[in-house]
């Protein structure tokens, strides 16, 4: 199964982590950029891969995303080859033993500082210059060990050393992920120092050198398109991973705002009818676990259908706007407050104590009168005021009791209008009973 380019591995840590880590130029992007970069994505995708070229932006981000991979690819190569070239010294010995000494202080010394170097280079982000640099360095160090090597062994073993060491720092061009220009680089040196290295040979004639460094040439040149052509394919699975990326963050995105709109009443910007219900029978579920109780506050504007008469359904949705507005500033965090149909508000309060749900109650009532809406179908002086009733009691039972529970609020609001509006009634109030959960117990809400 092929592997996405932007997932993180297990030794990244968490696919979060690692996503923020690696992506740390596209995490947090607004909706406007997002949408500019998915334009850029596919301005790119709508060439042939191998006319694909990146953005100034894409390579950036590009870089960031495939840091990790392209560092470990670097530093395992530095690091076997050291491993492999401090253990050729073996057959340095076996070979010339008058040349270990030599071998010794460079494969055992030298080639493991100068490649310790740059594995130390690639342990953390640098400048394309300074890791493309990296290669040229890599294929002069291998070059000239086998340049030393090989006049210290002289005769045959000087061009086979050289050739060692050209096929060695081959693979280095291959392997190494470097841009076009960094692999045409590494190749001309590679090739200028085996052509000068041989020139120096006095045990070969003075045109084999052009010879060999024409034949190889031919076989190394062809690692260059090789490895444009792996890069090429990485870049192209990585912008197609990163416009999936994307295009799945704006369908979240897309998908939030609808289960937003889907729960928000398009005129108050409350929670509609259908989110309460929701959010009372999570509430009775959760306080049920915990012993505690739900309280219920249902609020009605009083004369609305009068008030609608008199100034038209725009006049009346702005009160019901202004309304909504002062229920939702008086709540609580804990609670919720949405439009239950109509001119009529309810609230849901979880974890209620029956004299804190009454003062919310009042909190309510009071921050509506406090707007003095003129309420021009009543008369002369008079404003636009609410009825509410309360209810509560301990989550016992089954969900289906919290549609009970709205009853008995509703029968409560009902007794506020029968006492002249523009009042708070409670249920345990209006039955005679004293404020205690105990009076709305599961019984009194089967009942109701």
């Amino acid at each position: 199964m092929r592997r996405d380019p932007l997932a993180g591995s297990g030794r990244e840590g968490s696919g979060h982590r690692a996503k923020s880590t690696r992506l740390s130029l596209v995490d947090g992007l607004g909706r406007d950029e997002r949408r500019a970069l998915l334009a850029e994505i596919d301005a790119v995708l709508a060439c042939r891969i191998r006319d694909i070229k990146l953005t100034a932006r894409l390579r950036e981000i590009y870089r960031a995303a495939s840091w990790r991979q392209r560092s470990g690819t670097v530093r395992y190569w530095l690091i076997w080859v050291t491993l492999f070239d401090a253990a050729t010294c073996v057959l340095d010995y076996i070979q010339e033993p008058r040349i270990l000494w030599l071998s010794i202080a460079l494969r055992a010394v030298l080639v493991p500082s100068v490649y310790g170097v740059l594995v130390w280079v690639w342990m953390r982000p640098r400048s394309g210059f300074t890791e493309g640099l990296t290669l040229p360095v890599t294929i002069a160090v291998m070059m000239l060990v086998g340049q030393f090597l090989g006049a210290a062994g002289g005769g045959a073993m000087h061009e086979r050393y050289l050739s060692g060491a050209l096929f060695a720092t081959a693979t280095a061009i291959l392997v190494f992920p470097m841009n076009l220009r960094w692999c045409v680089a590494g190749t001309v040196l590679d090739l200028g120092l085996y052509f000068l290295f041989n020139f120096t040979n006095p045990a070969i004639e003075l045109k084999l050198p052009l010879v060999l460094t024409t034949f190889f040439a031919f076989v190394i040149g062809c690692l260059v398109p090789a490895r444009q052509t792996l890069n090429l394919l990485l870049e192209h699975a990585f912008v197609l991973s990163l416009r999936n990326r994307l295009q799945a963050e704006e369908l979240a995105e897309a998908n939030a705002q609808l289960a937003v709109l889907a729960d928000t009443d398009g005129l108050t910007g409350l929670v509609n009818r259908r989110a309460i219900s929701a959010r009372l029978t999570a509430d009775w579920t959760a306080q049920a676990a915990a012993r505690g109780a739900v309280g219920v506050i249902l609020i009605d504007v009083d004369h609305f259908k009068r008030f609608n008469d008199s100034v038209g359904h725009a006049g009346g949705d702005a009160c019901l706007c202004a309304v909504a507005a002062a229920i939702r500033s008086a709540m609580p965090a804990h609670a919720v407050a949405g439009r239950y149909g109509g001119e009529e508000f309810i609230a849901i309060v979880p974890d209620a104590e029956p004299r804190d749900l009454l003062t919310l109650a009042e909190r309510v009532r009071a921050a509506v009168a406090d707007l003095r809406l003129r309420h021009p179908g009543l008369g002369e002086g008079r404003h636009v005021s609410v009825s509410i009733g309360v209810a509560i009691a301990p989550a016992e039972g089954p969900s289906t009791c919290t549609d009970a529970l709205v009853q008995i609020a509703d029968s409560a609001l009902y007794d506020a209008k029968a006492a002249g509006r523009n009042r708070v009634v409670a249920a345990w109030s209006a039955r005679g009973g004293e404020p205690a959960p105990a009076e709305a117990g599961p019984a009194q809400v089967a009942a109701a």
